[in-house]
């Protein structure tokens, strides 16, 4: 029996996994970063801060299956490319380091894009090697992403963007002004279950790039006027995400038969997923999850990602 670490510190929850190579996942800690109420996001500080804070505790209460630790491994940056940075992952990166060199053992090093697809291959591990699509929707990203493998690391290559903000920030900032606490994902998904088709928000005539700038500005003035029930209002949101999604991904000339990874807070919510499931269909992919609850922000990629790497390290080695 060995065990592997994972840690990610994202912008807004602090976590750890630890996965058993006997027995898969055997334990996960996360802490969601405080924001105030009515407010839409945290500093680059305060996140650090939050998560220096926060780290000990979570090792702390994981601190019963931190033994015979092979490996670990740690979101150290945003995306895997040379302009790709942000303070709060140097949280994580920097207890990760300081761990592996105490305990000598490996540390790998993962982008946060490509914890969260680990955490969907970990219910998928024939996908290992093997190329796929991924769609990445969250508060700070709104790629659509071809990935391939060159060994044990991925190659992702970038298909589809946001020109403005993404799903993600699109959800709360509508959630705040409805009243609903930051990250407002889950509550405007029970506001919505409420809800009926009466509003609608149309989706651009352009195609090529994501865009939910307009349609916020939109729903924002219709929130004003105060003629339109909250629950109709989320409830229209959630459509129109499901309608710019098909509008995009069924213009777009993806490779039949490919699987189809979908991760992030957003995909964490049920009616988007169903509407990918069904856009998949229509153009014959196969839609991948990671489970609701390992879909938002969390270690279990790493970790299970350290697990893989050093299996397949040691197994060349032999």
């Amino acid at each position: 029996m060995s065990r592997f670490l994972g840690i990610d510190t994202s912008c807004y929850t602090t976590s750890a996994a630890v996965y058993d190579s006997s027995r898969g996942l055997v334990g996960e800690e996360r802490i969601v970063l405080s924001v105030n109420n009515g407010s839409r996001g945290l500093s680059q500080s305060n996140m650090v801060f939050q998560h220096t804070r926060n780290l000990p505790v979570i090792l702390k209460r994981l601190s019963p299956l931190l033994t015979q630790l092979e490996a670990a491994g740690v979101s150290s940056f945003p995306r895997r490319r040379a302009d790709s940075y942000m303070p709060a992952f140097l949280v994580g990166k920097g207890t990760a380091e300081s761990l592996t060199a105490a305990l000598h053992i490996p540390l790998y090093e993962f982008s946060h894009q490509e914890n969260h697809a680990l955490a969907a291959i970990r219910n998928y591990p024939d996908l290992w090697g093997r190329p796929f699509y991924m769609i990445h929707m969250s508060g700070g990203t709104q790629d659509v992403l071809s990935c391939s493998w060159s060994g044990d690391f991925m190659e992702i290559s970038l298909l589809i963007k946001s020109k403005d903000i993404t799903a993600g920030q699109f959800i709360d900032r509508i959630g705040v002004s409805l009243g609903l606490h930051f990250p407002c994902g889950r509550d405007l998904e029970k506001l919505a279950q409420s809800g009926d088709s009466s509003y609608f928000i149309p989706c651009s005539s352009v195609k090529g790039s994501f865009s939910f700038s307009g349609p916020e500005t939109r729903v924002q003035r219709d929130i004003l006027k105060g003629i339109y029930r909250s629950e109709d209002i989320a409830r229209g949101v959630l459509a129109h995400i499901g309608n710019a999604l098909e509008k995009e991904l069924t213009g777009f000339p993806f490779e039949p038969g490919r699987p189809f990874i979908a991760v992030g807070g957003v995909m964490s919510n049920a009616y988007i997923r169903h509407r990918f499931m069904d856009i998949c269909q229509k153009l014959n992919l196969l839609p991948c999850f990671a489970d609701i609850a390992y879909s938002s922000d969390n270690a279990t990629g790493n970790a299970f990602g350290a697990f893989m790497r050093y299996s397949h390290e040691n197994i060349q080695c032999q």
